[in-house]
C-alpha cells in the first residue's frame, strides 16, 4: 500500500511536468535562418511552454501537501497494523510455547527430512524397498514431529506443507516399489504365539494362517507351539515365487499351502517347472529349491 502511495504521487508531480506542449527547439545556426515571422511565432511557443511548465509546478506544489498528508495516514495505519500482527503473532508463539530460540532446532528438522526424502527419491524401486524399514521408520517419526507444535508455527506453514506433499510421494513411491513377494519382520514379545500373531489386524488379520508363518520360520521355529520373546519373525507377503523343500513334503503337499497355490491337485505345475532337478514326481529331498510358477 506504502509503494502504491508513492507511485501515485511521483506520477501526480513527474508525470505532469512531462506533458508539456511538444516544442521543437531550435539550436543557435537553426534559430538564426528564421523569419522575422517564424521568430515571433517560436517565442510565443517557448512562452506558452514556459507558463505550462509553471502551471503544472504550481499544482504539483500545491497537491504535494495533499499527498504529503495521505502518506503520513498511511504511514501510521501501517504502524498500527505492524503493531497489532507483532502482539498476534507473539501471542500465537507464546500459546504453542514457542520462542524465537526453538526456529533453529525447527529448520534443522525441516532440513534432515528433506535431506532423507531427496536422497531416497533418487533410489532405484529396487534399492528404495531395499531400505524400507529405515524409510517406514522415517515417514512414522515425521507424522509424531509434524502433531507437534513446532509444526504449528506461522513461520514454517509452506516448509510443513511442502514437506507433506513429499511424503506423501514417498509413501506412493515405496507402494509402488513393493515386489509382488516380500518378506517383513515382526519382533516376538512375551506371551505370543504364532496364531496370536497372524490375528493381528497388520499381520494376516486371521489366526488359522499361522502355519504361514511357521513354514516361513522353519530354520528357526522347530515346534510351532513354542516361539521366544525377541525371535524375528519373517511375515511372507504376497504369494513366493520359490519354495524349498522340507522333511516331510511333496509336491502335493507343497502345492496345497495357501501361500503356493492352495490346492495340491495343482502339483504338476510344480513339476513341469522343475524337470532339471525332479526326475521322478514322487521323489523330492530336503533343501531343493524349486520355481513356483505364476500366471
Amino acid at each position: 500500500m506504502k509503494k502504491l502511495i508513492l507511485f501515485t504521487l511521483i506520477f501526480a508531480l513527474v508525470i505532469p511536468v512531462m506533458l508539456v506542449a511538444n516544442v521543437n527547439y531550435l539550436g543557435e545556426e537553426e534559430y538564426k535562418k528564421l523569419k522575422k515571422k517564424e521568430r515571433l511565432h517560436y517565442w510565443e511557443q517557448l512562452d506558452e511552454s514556459l507558463a505550462g511548465f509553471q502551471q503544472r509546478k504550481a499544482d504539483a506544489v500545491a497537491n504535494s501537501a495533499t499527498y504529503q498528508k495521505r502518506i503520513d495516514e498511511l504511514k501510521a495505519q501501517l504502524a498500527d497494523a505492524n503493531t497489532e500482527y507483532d502482539e498476534t503473532y507473539n501471542g500465537i508463539l507464546d500459546f504453542l510455547g514457542i520462542s524465537k530460540s526453538d526456529f533453529a532446532s525447527i529448520i534443522a528438522k525441516l532440513k534432515y527430512y528433506n535431506g532423507k526424502l531427496d536422497r531416497w527419491n533418487d533410489l532405484s524401486d529396487e534399492e528404495l524397498w531395499k531400505t524400507k524399514k529405515a524409510v517406514r521408520e522415517l515417514l512414522v517419526s515425521y507424522k509424531e514431529y509434524r502433531g507437534t507444535n513446532y509444526a504449528k508455527v506461522p513461520d514454517f506453514r509452506k516448509n510443513f506443507s511442502d514437506l507433506d506433499n513429499k511424503i506423501k510421494n514417498m509413501e506412493m513411491s515405496l507402494e509402488n516399489a513393493k515386489p509382488k513377494y516380500y518378506e517383513d519382520e515382526y519382533t516376538v514379545l512375551k506371551g505370543e504365539s504364532l496364531s496370536k500373531i497372524s490375528g493381528y489386524s497388520f499381520i494376516y488379520n486371521d489366526i488359522s494362517k499361522w502355519p504361514i508363518i511357521f513354514r516361513a520360520n522353519r530354520d528357526q521355529i522347530k515346534d510351532p507351539n513354542i516361539i521366544q520373546p525377541n525371535q524375528v519373525l519373517k511375515i511372507p507377503r504376497g504369494l513366493p515365487y520359490s519354495w524349498k523343500v522340507y522333511t516331510g513334503e511333496n509336491l502335493w503337499k507343497i502345492a496345497s499351502y495357501p501361500e503356493v497355490y492352495g490346492s495340491g491337485a495343482k502339483w504338476p505345475m510344480i513339476f513341469r517347472a522343475n524337470k532339471d532337478q525332479i526326475k521322478d514326481p514322487d521323489l523330492i529331498y530336503p533343501n531343493q529349491i524349486f520355481e513356483i510358477p505364476r500366471d
